[in-house]
């Protein structure tokens, strides 16, 4: 993968990484016509705009890297036989969202398997649902080990 020229564009709220087609192109390893020939057939989605210029979602150019065979030829990714559901000892990170919302503690959302990435987004989820309150994230590591991360909004 070659080196980004431009900054880092993040959506604002999730924290998601965005790509520009030519970012985009360059990330899969395509001519941009290609690339924009993929985009105009529904192949690669396109996540939001800014004025009239697509940008697109990291997650989704690694999955279609992923499902696509050529293009994950050009990335070097073999591709994984169909493998079974995760064993039970082999678990991720456990997590449970709670907040103090009217005066009774919820929980906000139990997330399958929580990565440190999902954080920005999780952040982004409460507050457009409730509003800035505080809130925690209980985390239980596959070895047994738990710990909270509490959150508490910046007053402006």
């Amino acid at each position: 993968m070659s080196k980004r020229k431009t900054d880092i564009l993040y959506e604002k709220g999730t924290g998601l990484e965005l790509f520009t087609s030519r970012e985009a192109a360059r990330f899969l390893d395509y001519h941009p016509v290609a690339f924009r020939h993929l985009v105009s057939k529904g192949k690669i989605p396109v996540h939001t705009r800014t004025g009239n210029y697509p940008l697109f979602l990291r997650e989704e150019l690694e999955k279609y890297q992923v499902s696509n065979k050529w293009a994950g030829k050009k990335a070097k990714i073999k591709a994984k036989p169909d493998q079974p559901a995760a064993t039970s000892g082999n678990r991720g990170i456990r997590a449970v969202v709670t907040a103090t919302h009217k005066n009774k503690e919820i929980i906000v959302e139990n997330p399958a398997d929580f990565k440190w990435e999902d954080v920005p987004a999780i952040r982004a989820r409460v507050a457009a649902k409730y509003g800035k309150i505080p809130f925690q994230i209980a985390l239980e590591l596959p070895d047994g080990a738990g710990f909270r991360i509490i959150f508490h909004p910046l007053a402006k």
